[in-house]
């Protein structure tokens, strides 16, 4: 872990000439291939002014001082935001000097009640320990902010029993599925050039950065992907890039704004996965370029976003090779080194949001429909298609603050795939629904009751039934 923090301080040293431009506005996030996108939790302090198209996608990187607004970290226990509250004050006053620090924790309790590889409930978790900094506030230059993302995992989970390509757990596969484990997975750098663009540059955590969210958030530190929405991967990061992009993985690249939100960014990534791994023999496997595209709108007073993008990767790949966001069947992973690399790959995709409902006493609380969709080559991308739909969004009576979703996903295996699979363990296209609801018991935590029904990928399994809960608190 100290490698990987010395290797990417080195590696920064780049933004220690750029110019010194005004603070970056308030809506900015700097990468981003979301519906409802935020990135990295940079203020976890409440919810302040949004863009100008008030779609309220966006969370500022600020973090903004505490004078004359409701301290988050005061008051007792079943008020404040924060369990462990002001630290005796020492927590305002590093949010005022520009210093961010969260924990949080999540567990999970879920069970394969029928179907699967195998019948059994399994409960494990993680601990998310988030830093971010405005280098502005803290006395270094404007313009200038890192943000830190370290995670623990512990336990066991259902990914390992539940039969399907896309695990049913998105969060418990990282760092690295089944295994007790602690790393740093993002440690990003942004330098503001101008109010309208920006570079980062650092070790990239992809689920913080392209998660689909679905307009159910508002500048909410709990709210992050895999934790208080959907849990199935498929219904939080779209799958048809998950062949060319890395979990974690060395990147740079730029954003231009508008308004203070991102329109357009492009990064280029080492395409090797550095989720538990230091920052060694950089791009010496080839290069993936992500170019992203964000169009916001409004529709009879109510936002919606629809997000283009794509993928192209020079990697040589198989199409058994592993991937982060996909669990490949064992029996094909031991065949993998058999098959003949294919060079490079490439994909696109698109994701979609309309809110259909907007709290008049709150804009940020919305409920809408959401779509998904992707397309790869199919050869070496083991998806070669993706159409998933949905609802979801806040509570529209009583529980103000709680969110809900039903979520329908499918995913189209490639030919080519399926017909590498046939003779050793076949294969068919993977499909299901997931259904969630979060009551937030108070401020600072949140219980989930979830239910999974997919037919797996594997053609051998039986239709899974997924029933779950899941427990988010803040620290």
């Amino acid at each position: 872990m100290i490698s990987q923090v010395l290797g990417l301080c080195a590696f920064v040293h780049v933004f220690a000439q750029a110019p010194s431009p005004s603070a970056l506005p308030s809506g900015f996030q700097p990468l981003t291939s979301v519906v409802e996108a935020r990135g990295l939790e940079a203020v976890n302090l409440p919810a302040q002014e949004k863009p100008a198209d008030g779609a309220d996608l966006e969370r500022p990187l600020e973090v903004e001082p505490l004078s004359g607004r409701v301290n988050p970290f005061e008051g007792d226990l079943w008020t404040r935001s924060y369990i462990l509250g002001d630290w005796g004050g020492r927590r305002s006053r590093l949010a005022e000097r520009g210093l961010s620090l969260d924990l949080l924790g999540t567990q999970f309790y879920q069970g394969v009640a029928s179907g699967g590889r195998e019948q059994a409930w399994e409960y494990g978790g993680k601990i998310d320990y988030l830093a971010n900094l405005d280098g502005g506030k803290f006395g270094l230059w404007q313009g200038f902010f890192v943000n830190m993302h370290a995670e623990t995992r512990f336990g066991t989970s259902v990914n390992g029993i539940d039969g399907l390509l896309t695990p049913s757990n998105i969060a418990m596969q990282f760092p690295e599925p089944d295994t007790s484990i602690t790393a740093i997975t993002g440690l990003k750098f942004v330098q503001a050039l101008s109010e309208n663009f920006v570079l980062f540059m650092g070790k990239l955590n992809t689920l913080d950065e392209y998660p689909v969210r679905y307009g159910m958030y508002g500048a909410d530190p709990m709210a992050r992907p895999g934790l208080s929405g959907f849990m199935n991967t498929s219904l939080v990061f779209n799958p048809i890039v998950a062949r060319t992009v890395p979990y974690s993985g060395a990147g740079v690249g730029g954003a231009i704004l508008m308004d203070g939100a991102p329109v357009f960014s492009m990064t280029v990534f080492d395409p090797q996965e550095r989720a538990a791994t230091g920052l060694q023999d950089l791009f010496a496997e080839g290069v993936t370029i992500v170019p992203d595209l964000i169009w916001r709108s409004k529709i009879q007073d109510k936002p919606g976003v629809l997000n283009i993008g794509g993928t192209y990767s020079t990697r040589k790949y198989r199409s058994f090779d592993p991937s982060a966001y996909l669990a490949i069947p064992l029996p094909l992973l031991l065949v993998d080194k058999k098959l003949p690399y294919e060079s490079g790959s490439w994909c696109i995709y698109s994701n979609i949001y309309q809110s259909l409902w907007v709290d008049s006493t709150d804009p940020t609380r919305t409920w809408g429909v959401f779509g998904q969709f992707g397309l790869s080559d199919g050869n070496p991308n083991p998806v070669g298609y993706t159409c998933n739909a949905g609802v979801g969004g806040h509570s529209m009576l009583g529980r103000r603050q709680d969110t809900m979703g039903a979520g329908f996903f499918y995913i189209g295996l490639s030919d080519g795939y399926k017909a590498l699979a046939s003779p050793i363990l076949p294969q068919q296209n993977e499909c299901g629904v997931e259904l969630f609801y979060n009551f937030v018991v108070n401020p600072s935590s949140r219980l989930t009751t979830d239910l999974q029904i997919a037919n797996p990928s594997t053609q051998r399994f039986d239709t899974v039934i997924i029933p779950g809960l899941r427990l988010e608190l803040l620290f």
